[in-house]
């Protein structure tokens, strides 16, 4: 079989496309250079065998986008790994840093200890094991600023780290409908977090408050559509891209096509550069993605909550159309990444599939 051509059916939204490449060795990379799927144009795509080095200096940084279903999957990640030295979780007193300053209440929160196997350094960095060292939601601009000083501080400088970024992506209108939820169902925006950017937070001039009380559990969905700033907008865009490419959140010096369309070709470039991500539908290929890219084996199975037992799944049906319009109009970036962001991780599950079909195929000659 190690000359056979293997054919993979691929099955991208709306559209079918059929590869066939041939099989001289098991790959660890599989290529692909200027695939044009949709309106998405993929330069030199890289599917990665990445096998995680637990022993070595590899850091899993894990980015977690706000509503999805990042806590579900960072809580897998320190209680339900296969590993020789699984996480330890105990729970401490902490400040909630979603709360305002003047509502904030000390209240219990689970923290885990990821070493590596016969060390204390660390291979995890994120929310479940760490806290929020980077700030509250850290983006990818924030982190790939912190991660680093952070890793040197910690665990000293002579060490040649790879950092292996992951993250979840969420389909654009379910996220930002589950967001609004959240919002009316905390009271809060997450008023905590730093958004650092070239090394500052963004000045109340360039990142105006959308709401001056300090309780929005009372806020309405036009209030929340109305407010020009509100960063629930393209979440998903904002938090994969580079925003220095775009002077971070000074608004003054590009119209705000040209800021999108930076933003977002940013943010498909990051995306497309992490070995996994996973997606909120599909959760099962998430896991099937992880273990295959990483070489790490979850104990027990991703389960996948229905769409209709889902906030956003309550909330969407009784939407009026031209409410519906309005917020798809306002989340366009993050739609369009959502795009992107499929056709990628089901180019990735082709691959490894048929080269699980090409194994099985070998053991049995």
């Amino acid at each position: 079989m190690k000359n056979a051509f293997a054919a993979i059916l691929l099955v991208t939204t709306g559209s079918v496309v059929l590869m066939a490449f041939r099989v001289l060795q098991m790959p660890r990379f599989f290529a692909v250079s200027k695939i044009a799927i949709g309106n998405t144009t993929e330069m030199d795509m890289v599917v990665r065998d990445h096998r995680f080095a637990m022993r070595g200096t590899d850091v899993m940084v894990f980015l977690h986008i706000q509503k999805t279903g990042g806590s579900k999957f960072g809580t897998q990640l320190v209680n339900n790994l296969d590993i020789k030295r699984p996480c330890v979780c105990s729970r401490k007193k902490s400040h909630d840093l979603r709360k305002h300053a003047a509502k904030q209440k000390t209240k219990e929160r689970k923290v885990c200890s990821c070493f590596r196997p016969g060390s204390k350094k660390i291979w995890l960095f994120s929310r479940h094991h760490l806290g929020w060292p980077c700030g509250l939601h850290a983006d990818w601009t924030e982190h790939h600023e912190c991660v680093p000083k952070y890793m040197n501080k910690r665990e000293g400088r002579n060490v040649r780290r790879k950092f292996v970024y992951i993250t979840i992506v969420r389909e654009a209108i379910s996220r930002f409908l589950s967001e609004f939820a959240f919002v009316q169902n905390s009271g809060e925006m997450w008023r905590a977090a730093s958004l650092r950017c070239n090394g500052r937070s963004p000045t109340q001039k360039e990142l105006p408050s959308c709401f001056t009380r300090d309780d929005l559990s009372d806020v309405t969905l036009e209030e929340f559509l109305g407010c020009p700033w509100n960063l629930a907008f393209n979440r998903q865009t904002r938090m994969l891209a580079d925003l220095r490419l775009v002077n971070c959140y000074n608004t003054s010096g590009k119209s705000p096509t040209e800021r999108g369309r930076l933003m977002l070709e940013s943010a498909k470039r990051n995306l497309q550069k992490m070995p996994f991500f996973g997606l909120t539908e599909y959760q099962e290929a998430s896991q099937y993605l992880f273990e295959k890219t990483f070489g790490l084996k979850f104990v027990t199975p991703f389960t996948q909550l229905p769409e209709d037992e889902t906030r956003a799944g309550n909330l969407l049906p009784i939407l009026d159309s031209s409410v519906l319009s309005q917020i798809k109009t306002l989340n366009s970036l993050d739609i369009e990444l959502y795009t992107f962001a499929k056709n990628v991780f089901f180019k990735r599950l082709a691959h490894f599939k048929g080269a699980d079909r090409i194994r099985m195929e070998q053991e049995t000659d």
